[in-house]
């Protein structure tokens, strides 16, 4: 049983991963500025806290949800945009 929802892990992984990708390959350039900014902001933020993993779990845990509803956003936006 732990076995099989390992695997479910993974196929849900492989499948947002590609769907990040799929997003990130057409990105207009503000698009990867802002994400670039958002990654620049995350690693400002974790100065004081680097020594502190909880920490910095707690504020990847919390950039990664930001970033993944931005990705949602956009393929949203693009989905509507761009029917069928």
């Amino acid at each position: 049983m732990l076995r099989e929802i390992l695997e479910g892990y993974a196929k849900a992984n492989q499948f947002i991963e590609q769907e990040q990708r799929e997003a990130l390959a057409h990105m207009t350039p503000e698009e990867a500025w802002n994400l670039f900014q958002t990654l620049l902001h995350v690693w400002a933020e974790s100065e004081g806290n680097r020594g502190d993993l909880g920490s910095l779990d707690a504020l990847g845990i919390k950039q990664l949800v930001q970033q993944r509803q931005k990705l949602a956003r956009i393929i949203h936006k693009r989905s509507v945009n761009n029917p069928g």
